[in-house]
């Protein structure tokens, strides 16, 4: 007789990165020059990232990392396998959760939210920020070819410019 299937443990929680005002200003800089984003548009997009951040305790700095890995924070990118918005989300998978919001994929604020929610499944899932990474890829072995580095290497990138410390993984 088989024993119960077994799962990884679900990955801790940890709190959200926070920003003070002048990190929050060099965040914003950063990504509006590196990534040719209106500053104005910043605004808006990093108090969308880091209230989802809260809700499913996810470091805001990986989420900003996965946007720019995925989009380049362009909110209307498509891919040619149908991943759509800023977190690239497949539709062709996830639109249930899109309309449970009422919102398409190209909402900036919905394709966050269905994004982050998501990544926080890959995370517990694969019970690291690594596996879940590859799993966010869709990757359904351990080789993602080098996407969870790149989102990384791009998290440490955001740390820096802005001075904000990393949450312990």
């Amino acid at each position: 007789m088989l024993g119960p299937a077994r799962v990884a443990p679900p990955v801790p929680k940890k709190p959200a990165t926070v920003a003070t005002g002048p990190q929050a200003e060099a965040l914003r800089s950063y990504i509006s020059r590196k990534y040719k984003v209106a500053y104005d548009a910043t605004g808006p997009l990093l108090n969308t990232v880091y209230k989802v951040s809260r809700e499913k305790q996810l470091d805001p700095l990986l989420v900003l990392a996965v946007i720019a890995i995925e989009s380049r924070y362009n909110p209307l990118a498509e891919s040619h396998v149908g991943a759509q918005g800023l977190m690239q989300v497949m539709t062709s998978v996830h639109q249930d959760k899109f309309d449970a919001v009422g919102k398409t994929a190209l909402d900036p604020v919905a394709n966050i939210g269905v994004g982050a929610t998501i990544l926080r499944d890959c995370i517990n899932r694969r019970g690291s920020i690594d596996g879940g990474l590859a799993c966010y890829v869709g990757s359904t072995g351990p080789d993602d070819n080098g996407y969870g580095a790149k989102v990384q290497a791009e998290r440490r990138r955001l740390a820096l410019a802005s001075g904000i410390a990393l949450a312990r993984d």
